[in-house]
């Protein structure tokens, strides 16, 4: 939905064009408050990791309420798994962040994540060696969680979640004015289409009437022209017939010639008697 900040500008531009003064003030505020980011994944991303890194437990889950609730919760049942998965490998993440700490800031920021979070971790079984972090002098040796202390699982927590949120904000359906875009790309692309099957279809044409089919046909007509007028009957001949139809030609010119013209010098002589 990169777009988006397109679609901003045009909707800034005709608040202004129409004098909506205040309006557009209103405007600009929400856009700088806006939670979503304009639905780029880097940003909200980005977000997210600024309140792990911070150790801001509260902002983070703030954060990740107002994505449930404006898309997370709107998925497919059988979804919902995968977006709780990443959802507790962050947590993860936020608390292997703060175990890095320096000092007594490192068992502050860990005893204050279990102290919020326990209502909603007790009894899970995936967090019940994670209850002992705090009293675990180098968590990144202990093989309960030394694989959370690399960079590889770090990385894979980030990649994950941005395919998630990528996805999501692509199945989401738009409003009109966020769809003038793929609608216009749409259109030139049918439009290309058609002009590759016009291009086709005249190579196709060419192909089927040949130059020497033509210069036989021109040949057959210019072999009839002359004193017998009954080339136009011929003009409609398949050009597979030409050889034969040149003989009956010959034939009939000598038939008439025979009964002393064509039936259409017949008619013209009849009438110059009938004036005489």
């Amino acid at each position: 939905m990169a777009h988006l900040q397109f679609v901003d500008e045009l909707v800034r531009e005709y608040l202004l064009f129409r004098g909506f003064a205040s309006t557009v003030k209103a405007f600009e505020n929400d856009l700088k408050a806006d939670k979503d980011k304009g639905f780029r994944v880097d940003k909200i991303v980005e977000q997210i990791m600024h309140y792990i890194n911070v150790s801001d437990l509260n902002g983070f889950k703030d954060y990740w309420t107002h994505l449930d609730t404006l898309v997370f919760t709107k998925l497919e049942v059988h979804v919902q798994p995968a977006v709780r998965k990443i959802e507790y490998s962050l947590y993860k993440l936020y608390l292997v962040i703060a175990a890095q700490s320096t000092g007594g800031v490192r068992n502050e920021k860990v005893a204050d994540f279990f102290a919020k979070m326990l209502p909603e971790l007790q009894g899970q079984s995936e967090w019940r060696d994670w209850f002992m972090l705090p009293y675990i002098q180098k968590p990144e040796e202990n093989p309960s969680f030394s694989l959370y202390f690399t960079r590889a699982w770090q990385d894979s927590v980030l990649v994950s979640l941005h395919n998630l949120l990528a996805t999501v904000f692509q199945c989401m359906p738009q409003p009109t004015l966020t769809s003038y875009e793929s609608d216009a790309a749409l259109v030139k692309r049918l439009q290309e289409e058609i002009a590759t099957l016009k291009g086709k279809t005249l190579q196709q044409n060419e192909k089927i009437s040949p130059s020497g089919h033509q210069s036989r046909l021109a040949q057959y007509s210019e072999r009839l022209s002359g004193p017998l007028p009954l080339i136009d009957d011929f003009s409609a001949i398949p050009t597979e017939h030409l050889d034969s139809g040149l003989r009956e030609a010959k034939g009939l010119r000598g038939l008439l010639r025979q009964m002393g013209g064509s039936p259409v010098m017949g008619r013209k002589s009849g009438r110059s008697h009938s004036q005489n």
